[in-house]
């Protein structure tokens, strides 16, 4: 149970109990539960709580108050805490006695609720399912009934393999809904970015798939089809009851490959460079729109001896320096790989192969190199280990004024307990050389069904699909957890931008054609070319090699990649 559900469980149990009093003339309010329940909601959204807040939270007159939480400290229920160095003043803390009781207690009332109203069995674990979201009503956001019904003829629950993230985890409990009794939190395996990509191709090793519907990475796409991992969808690219044209045509080119559709996209996310706004106004700077603004104003602003910095970045050992290197290497107007192919039909809705001839001797890829280099000087020390969580954390904290960091995270700048950052970031897409047409990276997610799957599970998986691709389905949990979509009429609704701005942010690039799928480039061993750049780049930049022996290095491997890849055809 995560703290937004623990933090609903207690609300929804204030507000039954609340019209106890209310209704009954004459009854005094639970001054213990006042007391510890203000408490323990105040962990969960870390606020700090005087002994002066308590007494007033309590309903109670100061002195009887002041003794009852006298009377919980003795028993070990709140714990007092200096508020700062001196020792002068205070803080009450929850126990971890009284956190441990009200957890028992909120699983208690989510299993009763579930039993009673959402006709589960009181023998399962509270934790295969979820308790809801706030909603009136849940009805129009369930799978379809044939779909609830139906187990493909197996007496089976549909299974997933989902990326470990905020948006797939409220996919998952919308799925598993105690209101909805579709299925439990084990139909679902949520691994991270690496380990999905390994059960992925574990999975299409079995000779029958393990589950009904995989998640996969947009750059995965065409070794995962070339090598007939996954089954091309049974939809109609062209009728207007498949309604694709609501789709942003950016992330519809990265589900299909050699022209067949190979899965639906189900969000999108781009990485935009975060400014502190507060921090540009108070030194009266402008955004950076060019490499060389971007040192600049980093360089400014970076004061390491107060820990404030001037960028954070990915540059850890393998999957976060090596899409680093790829995204600054297009904002140098470089490309990792690159021929005549590519140059003609790079504005192609094509997903077919492209690219023979790998381009990390050019001049760009040097002066691509030699900028990650000068970004360390304006970045915290411990860079060369930051992967994606690690930046944003320590930007999120409030110790940097720049950020690059992907938009699967931005809502948790506004929603989470712990930013610092709250309505004080600017997002902006890359600066490059020139200044000029600054477009961002595409990355997400799509679902997929195994081709190793019988064919009556795999026509339940492709409605599976169908459902959780949907506006319906998107918009639920995008005003939840993650405020991206791939359909234009999700990201359009106005109401997402109560949310994060970043919504519109990304449906005007979109609009624009300022959302790049080919940064990362487009091929079958775009897995193998993601892993030679994690070692090369990240040696160069720890000093373990130069900066032209690591590109030498990079682009002989990446060639030969290249080459026997062609020999293979």
């Amino acid at each position: 149970m995560n703290d937004q559900e623990f933090l609903r469980i207690i609300e929804f149990i204030e507000s039954t109990r609340a019209p106890f009093t209310l209704q009954i003339r004459g009854m005094s309010p639970d001054s213990d539960w006042a007391l510890t329940s203000y408490l323990v909601k105040a962990k969960l959204q870390q606020q700090a709580v005087s002994i002066s807040d308590l007494i007033k939270a309590s309903g109670l007159t100061y002195g009887t108050a002041h003794r009852r939480v006298n009377c919980l400290i003795d028993q070990g229920l709140i714990d007092v805490v200096p508020a700062s160095p001196t020792g002068k003043s205070h803080l009450l803390l929850p126990s971890q006695t009284l956190l441990e009781g009200f957890e028992s207690l909120a699983i208690h009332v989510k299993s009763m609720v579930a039993t009673l109203v959402g006709h589960r069995d009181d023998s399962q674990s509270s934790d295969q399912y979820y308790f809801g979201e706030p909603r009136g009503s849940i009805d129009g956001l369930l799978p379809p009934a044939d779909l609830l019904t139906s187990r493909g003829g197996t007496g089976k629950r549909l299974r997933f393999l989902f990326h470990d993230d905020n948006y797939f985890v409220a996919l998952r409990n919308l799925w598993i809904d105690f209101r909805a009794n579709v299925g439990r939190s084990e139909d679902f395996e949520l691994a991270k970015l690496q380990e999905l990509y390994e059960a992925a191709l574990a999975n299409g090793a079995r000779s029958e798939s393990q589950f009904d519907i995989v998640t996969l990475n947009y750059p995965w796409l065409a070794e995962f089809a070339r090598k007939e991992l996954i089954s091309p969808l049974n939809i109609d690219i062209s009728a207007p009851s498949a309604n694709l044209g609501d789709f942003h045509p950016v992330a519809l080119e990265c589900v299909r490959y050699e022209d067949r559709l190979y899965g639906m996209p189900l969000y999108v996310t781009v990485e935009s460079l975060l400014a502190r706004r507060d921090v540009f106004e108070d030194n009266a700077l402008p955004y950076p729109t060019t490499l060389k603004d971007l040192l600049s104003v980093a360089r400014r602003l970076h004061k390491p001896k107060r820990a404030q910095y001037g960028l954070v970045w990915n540059a850890a050992r393998g999957m976060p320096v090596a899409s680093a290197f790829m995204f600054f290497l297009n904002a140098h107007g470089g490309t990792v790989i690159a021929d005549e192919v590519l140059e003609a039909q790079i504005h192609s809705k094509s997903s077919g192969r492209k690219g023979t001839r790998a381009r990390l001797d050019s001049k760009a890829a040097h002066a691509t190199l030699a900028f990650m280099q000068q970004l360390l000087s304006v970045s915290p020390p411990d860079t060369l280990a930051f992967n994606w969580e690690d930046s944003f954390n320590e930007f999120m904290s409030g110790r940097a004024a720049l950020c690059y960091a992907w938009s699967m995270r931005a809502a948790r700048l506004e929603l989470d307990f712990r930013s610092k950052v709250k309505g004080k970031v600017e997002f902006l897409p890359h600066p490059n050389v020139h200044g000029v047409r600054r477009s961002v990276p595409l990355g997400g997610f799509f679902l997929a069904v195994p081709s190793n799957l019988p064919p009556e599970r795999a026509a339940l998986a492709q409605q599976a699909i169908r459902w959780m691709t949907s506006s319906e389905a998107m918009r639920s949990s995008v005003q939840n957890e993650l405020p991206v979509a791939p359909r234009f009429s999700v990201s359009s609704d106005p109401d997402l931008n109560v949310v994060s701005p970043i919504v519109s942010f990304v449906d005007n690039l979109a609009r624009n054609g300022l959302i790049c799928n080919s940064m990362r480039p487009l091929t079958p061993v775009y897995t193998r070319i993601e892993e030679i750049l994690g070692v090369e780049i990240h040696n160069a930049l720890c000093g373990l090699t130069s900066h032209v022996d690591a590109l030498r290095s990079a682009h002989t491997k990446v060639q030969d990649l290249l080459d026997s890849l062609s020999s293979d055809s």
